[in-house]
């Protein structure tokens, strides 16, 4: 399984190059070619970024679709479903109005946010859940992919739009995300068992349960995060993901979160007794296990650095792989 993650990882673009409508002009730095200059992920997570396998054929670009729970006049193409600059909102009705950036982006090079992050700030294991962040937070983040503090296979498509974004529109989208309420964030489902559902990895990098009733262990260097259903391939905003993890990991990880037993600084200290965040601390509660591992491994090698970092610079150096798991388990499992 590792080793089919990792060519994958090797040989295949992400989702979004293919989403956009035009060549990216000027001296910008393009997603294809920062891709080139990402590093590895670390072996020990590699399966915590999965990419789309080599060689995947999803539904016709010309297919139609509507997504479950929409109106059922609402049809569009796959082709339009993917569309960087004009990615379907299938529930306009349960947001506030969609801020033009955030809706359509901007061509060539800023894609709409609601492509991977979605109406609802939730997003796919593709891209991270932004909703409910503080607008000073979402906005250091965009400054650190800028400034080249933040580098991962994931991570050349949000360094591409950095570049070019202007503050007004940066900051625009950053209140959107962060006004979403608390009641809209739920989008994980943590499962702790010794054996998960079989499935696999497709289209934008999600993984999808396979058709029958088998299972597969879940050891414990292993997180299984599996969508909801295939809707997710349309890019509905009802369905979310399901995180199967190793039993003993969410005890494991509260110890962590506490300070690992005096090791270090608790998580409470800076995100806050219920995780939520603050200011500058992003919320840890509810978001998925995949991102929060990927982040923490990249603190740890050295990926994602920089003045943003923190009081985390020396907290992840304390923490062992089996650390970043199971205090990701804890963390995913918590209540928005």
């Amino acid at each position: 399984m590792k080793k089919l993650v990792l060519a994958a990882l090797m040989l295949a673009p992400v989702m979004v190059f293919a989403a956009r409508a035009q060549a990216p002009s000027g001296d910008t730095p393009v997603a294809k070619d920062i891709m080139l200059k990402m590093p590895k992920p670390v072996p020990a997570f590699e399966w915590a970024y999965p990419m789309q396998p080599p060689g995947f054929k999803g539904p016709a670009p010309d297919s139609v679709h509507t997504a479950e729970g929409a109106d059922p006049a609402m049809k569009l193409t796959m082709r339009q479903i993917g569309d960087g600059f004009g990615p379907p909102d299938w529930f306009p009705k349960e947001h506030a109005l969609l801020p033009d950036i955030v809706a359509h982006g901007q061509k060539p090079h800023v894609i709409a946010c609601i492509l991977c992050h979605l109406p609802n700030g939730n997003g796919h294991p593709e891209s991270a859940s932004i909703s409910g962040l503080t607008v000073p937070y979402i906005i250091e983040q965009m400054h650190a992919f800028k400034n080249g503090d933040r580098e991962n296979i994931r991570a050349p498509a949000m360094i591409e739009m950095a570049y070019v974004i202007s503050e007004k529109d940066l900051r625009t989208a950053a209140q959107y995300f962060a006004t979403i309420p608390r009641s809209q964030q739920k989008w994980i489902r943590v499962v702790e068992t010794s054996r998960a559902p079989a499935n696999h990895v497709g289209g934008g990098g999600a993984r999808f349960f396979d058709k029958g009733a088998e299972t597969v262990p879940v050891a414990p260097d292993m997180i299984y995060e599996v969508a909801e259903s295939e809707q997710v391939e349309l890019r509905n905003d009802h369905v979310g993901f399901v995180d199967y993890v190793p039993v003993g990991s969410l005890a494991k990880g509260r110890i962590v979160a506490m300070g690992n037993r005096g090791a270090m600084r608790s998580c409470a200290s800076c995100h806050g007794e219920d995780y939520r965040g603050h200011d500058d601390a992003p919320r840890l509660a509810g978001r998925g296990a995949y991102y929060l591992i990927r982040q923490l491994a990249d603190m740890k090698a050295g990926y994602r650095k920089g003045p943003a970092l923190g009081k985390m610079k020396d907290v992840v150096n304390k923490l062992s792989d089996a650390d970043i798991l199971n205090v990701a388990a804890f963390m995913a499992s918590r209540a928005p």
